[in-house]
């Protein structure tokens, strides 16, 4: 029985949406997500990166937010959570202004934590969640930032789907590692959409990795539920020809596993939002833009290009993206988040030293590049 398109359905707004896709149940409105997800990324009419009035709004909202926010003391040894406090973001009662004011542990104030406000701007890929999100939802996940994460998680998922169709069409068995939950979802994508198109599952190997064992959940909880994968996950370390494998993985600790050794190298390897962090090889950051001190920290990008460079096989194909200054930066910025911004130069010398040659840019908007690196061979 063919199933029923999501438009059928009652309307699901975004945050609602990844909420369903990462939970137990739900296994035909999920589907319906995904499939209209897809056909958002490979068959849509994007309409490219917000335009001046969008960013022009963006610059006003920065300054009202600067007045309006205040951090939060915590009293006590124990992490009490709600660092920040704002009373417009307070008022939206929005998932993602929740997300923002707020974080799990001391430690992780300064990342966009875990994969559900991150994942919220690519719901608005969809036709039909985007024509039931509220004003709310259009402010939050549909600005400068929100359009460019949709635009970057279009190109990333399409580079990952063509370089593996590529060496599919070239009889070749392809090998596909994702660094991190939240880009998994794009490889996901990727990979329904080949299945989609009868290509053998046997002649396809995905590993999905993340520091975070509850975003490995997550996605566990995704995989079972679609039709193209629930029959290929694992959990074993060691991977099998067809399998889809899942786990938890800290890239900057110990040797690297058995999964990157020897032969074992991957053709598609995706790293997209996560140098951001990273210190080294930059045109500018968080602590430079607002006067803050900028201690040395001990994991470096370099760190992560060698793992990176490692990881990848010989004219393998490593997706990243670059990440510019800009207002709506600005505004995460006043929420504790620090980034560490590059240009396609800094980039590019950045991945030299892993052994990664010229880019190839296969998106663009305000704020992201989407750029494909070839590894030397």
């Amino acid at each position: 029985m063919q199933a029923r398109a999501l438009g059928e359905m009652s309307p699901v707004r975004p945050m609602d949406a990844v909420t369903i896709l990462y939970s137990h149940g739900d296994e035909e409105l999920t589907e319906a997500i995904v499939a209209s997800l897809s056909h958002g990324v490979f068959e849509g009419i994007h309409c490219g990166p917000a335009g001046a009035g969008q960013r022009a709004f963006a610059r006003f909202s920065y300054r009202v937010l600067k007045l309006t926010t205040t951090r939060r003391k915590c009293t006590g040894e124990e992490y009490g959570g709600v660092a920040y406090h704002n009373p417009i973001m307070v008022r939206s009662g929005h998932p993602y202004a929740r997300a923002l004011l707020d974080s799990s542990r001391k430690e992780t104030e300064t990342l966009v934590e875990g994969g559900d406000p991150m994942n919220g701007p690519y719901m608005m890929i969809s036709r039909e969640i985007l024509a039931g999100s509220d004003v709310w939802d259009r402010i939050f996940l549909h600005s400068v930032q929100g359009k460019d994460v949709q635009l970057r998680f279009i190109a990333e998922t399409r580079a990952t789907y063509e370089a593996a169709r590529r060496r599919l069409d070239k009889g070749e068995h392809v090998r596909l590692k994702a660094v991190a939950a939240g880009t998994g979802l794009s490889m996901i994508l990727a990979y329904d959409r080949l299945m989609k198109e009868g290509r053998d599952p046997d002649r396809l190997t995905v590993r999905i990795t993340d520091r975070d064992q509850v975003n490995v959940e997550k996605m566990g909880r995704l995989l079972a539920k679609l039709v193209s994968t629930r029959s290929r996950v694992t959990k074993a370390r060691t991977e099998t020809p067809g399998s889809i494998s899942i786990g938890t993985e800290d890239l900057f600790e110990g040797e690297p596993g058995s999964d990157t050794t020897g032969e074992a190298k991957y053709q598609v390897v995706t790293a997209v939002g996560i140098l951001d962090y990273l210190q080294g090889f930059t045109c500018g950051t968080t602590e430079q833009s607002h006067g803050l001190p900028h201690p040395e920290e001990f994991v470096k990008a370099e760190h992560l290009a060698a793992r990176l460079g490692h990881m990848t096989a010989p004219g393998g194909h490593l997706i990243v993206n670059t990440y510019r200054l800009d207002p709506s930066t600005r505004i995460l910025e006043l929420f504790g988040r620090k980034f560490r911004y590059r240009n396609e130069d800094n980039l590019t010398m950045l991945l030299a030293t892993a052994n990664f040659g010229s880019p190839r840019l296969v998106g663009s908007g305000n704020m992201y590049d989407v750029v494909v690196y070839e590894k030397n061979v």
